[in-house]
């Protein structure tokens, strides 16, 4: 992700308002702040149709007034909430809000002692699906910089995994690995390399890493992935996912290497367990 000068800032402040009807900076009525958009980048090529609008606005977790942040005085970062809702869909509005707070702020136990140069990327904004990750450097007994990534049903205002909308079984990690073309480029292809997936996993391999990519933070943790002590507490990397207009994007870990698999949903219809979006 590239660093914004003050053009790109007004230019992204301008795309959100004109991607999201009715987005600004304002005080919400859930005990938070609201911080101006420009903190949020939009990609190209994020959806933007939806039968009811809402407003994505940026709040500093120290705005968060009424959420339990054992760490919240020593030291805060950016998340994204979700602002303008119609009436009619308010309480959909608190649960998703309460979905994005747990999700992007549960990763910090343990050894983490700071979050910094904290970076938002919303992917996919729609009457279906949000979409967004957080890119931080995070500081506890190393310093590095980490990819948080969250996808919200905004029908049920839960969040989903990537269990939740394909069929994660050996015949899909099977097609993926026979079909190494249809993965596409990712929009940052500078960045977001896609694997081999023949060379680098075997089908069983292949299916075990697609099931971590729909682990929480914690439950990394107790699936023994990963050593807790000595390490820096809750936040590790995993394997995720995020979608875009379109697309799947699965995130793949894999030697500290982050890898993007690129699917249009049309390539991998056969295994959606949902409509495509």
């Amino acid at each position: 992700m590239r660093q914004l000068n003050v053009f790109s800032k007004i230019f992204i402040a301008s795309m959100v308002l004109f991607l999201l009807s009715g987005c600004k900076a304002a005080r919400s009525t859930d005990g938070t702040d609201s911080i101006q958009t420009e903190d949020i980048t939009i990609d190209e090529e994020t959806e933007a149709e939806s039968e009811y609008n809402y407003s994505i606005a940026v709040v500093n977790t120290s705005a968060l007034l009424n959420w339990p942040l054992p760490w919240k005085d020593e030291f805060s970062y950016n998340i994204i909430q979700i602002e303008n809702m119609p009436d009619e869909f308010s309480s959909i509005q608190d649960t998703i809000n309460d979905n994005l707070k747990e999700a992007m702020t549960s990763w910090v136990r343990g050894q983490v002692t700071g979050a910094e140069d904290v970076r938002l990327t919303v992917t996919c904004h729609s009457e279906r699906y949000l979409s967004a990750y957080n890119e931080f450097v995070y500081i506890s007994r190393r310093t590095d910089r980490f990819n948080d990534y969250v996808t919200i049903d905004m029908s049920s205002g839960q969040r989903v995994f990537l269990k939740d909308l394909v069929e994660i079984n050996e015949e899909f990690a099977e097609f993926l690995r026979n079909n190494q073309d249809i993965i596409k480029e990712g929009p940052n292809s500078f960045w977001q390399f896609p694997p081999d997936l023949k060379k680098r996993y075997t089908t069983s391999e292949l299916l075990e890493e697609l099931n971590k990519c729909s682990y929480t933070q914690e439950e990394v943790i107790q699936e023994g992935y990963y050593p807790v002590e000595g390490s820096i507490g809750s936040l590790l990397f995993r394997n995720s996912f995020f979608v875009r207009e379109g697309m799947l994007v699965i995130t793949l870990y894999q030697g500290g290497d982050e890898r993007f698999v690129t699917l249009d949903v049309d390539d991998i219809e056969d295994f959606l367990k949902v409509d495509k979006w």
